[in-house]
């Protein structure tokens, strides 16, 4: 004849079948964090060409063999660009990425120029509304009239003083050579203009005096496309006549 558990038995058996679930789950979690970490991975599918940037990227636990050989270091990944299509959940390997080739300011220069600032020229054209590319020329007023210092240079942006300059980040030369870049807001305040200019042309540019007036000149960009130049220039009212006297020569002007 079977006997019957009595409560106290019967507690006892069920807490000891219990402790013992309780226990195999701890082993079986401090198994886990003995043999997984927190590993990144991108969250998202992302494909080749795009740089990593910190959305892609979230902290998982995953098992240790799985991480192996995969960055784990934000720092090494943030920036870098993906040479390979990359699924969520898939980690990052160094010979999968590379660093973006930014481009240099003198790379942005055109061959056969050089990189000139011409500061604080005056008024007269809306700087606003210049874009990189334009073509201009450097025309000049003193005392002994007026000349051309510098023809067809090609602007490359345009710089504010502080005070005119909005405070934000990331803007710079840099920024202002980037493609299809124009010189917004530059109306106002002192400005001084970016331009490649052909090697000899820096001297003229540089002899400018400070009491001499600065005017440039806009060429038309239908011209420019059509590869047409526009010679800016005095109206020529005189010729001149070379007169030759014995061993002495010099020249005379004849009004046309």
């Amino acid at each position: 004849m079977k006997r019957k558990l009595k409560g106290g038995a019967t507690a006892a058996i069920v807490l000891f079948v219990t402790s013992g679930m309780l226990a195999s789950l701890l082993g079986l979690r401090q198994f886990d964090r003995l043999n997984s970490a927190p590993t990144w991975v991108v969250n998202a599918d992302i494909t080749s060409g795009e740089v990593i940037r910190p959305v892609h990227l979230s902290q998982q636990p995953r098992d240790k063999d799985f991480s192996s050989g995969s960055l784990q270091n934000p720092r090494e990944l943030i920036g870098k660009q993906l040479v390979v299509n990359k699924k969520s959940g898939d980690t990052l390997k160094p010979h999968e990425l590379r660093i973006p080739v930014r481009k240099t300011l003198s790379q942005a220069v055109p061959e056969g120029r050089v990189l000139y600032t011409l500061r604080q020229p005056q008024g007269g054209i809306p700087y606003s509304q210049l874009h990189r590319g334009d073509r201009l020329d450097v025309v000049v007023r003193g005392r002994s009239g007026v000349r051309t210092v510098a023809r067809d240079i090609q602007l490359m942006g345009v710089l504010r003083s502080a005070s005119a300059a909005q405070p934000t980040k990331g803007k710079g030369v840099m920024n202002l050579l980037k493609p299809g870049s124009t010189a917004s807001g530059a109306g106002s305040g002192k400005v001084s203009l970016v331009m490649a200019v052909r090697p000899g042309d820096v001297y003229p540019l540089v002899s400018i005096g400070e009491r001499e007036s600065v005017a440039l000149v806009l060429h038309s960009a239908h011209d420019v496309a059509k590869g047409l130049t526009q010679i800016v220039g005095p109206i020529k009212t005189h010729r001149l006549v070379e007169v030759v006297s014995g061993l002495q020569r010099h020249s005379i002007s004849i009004k046309r």
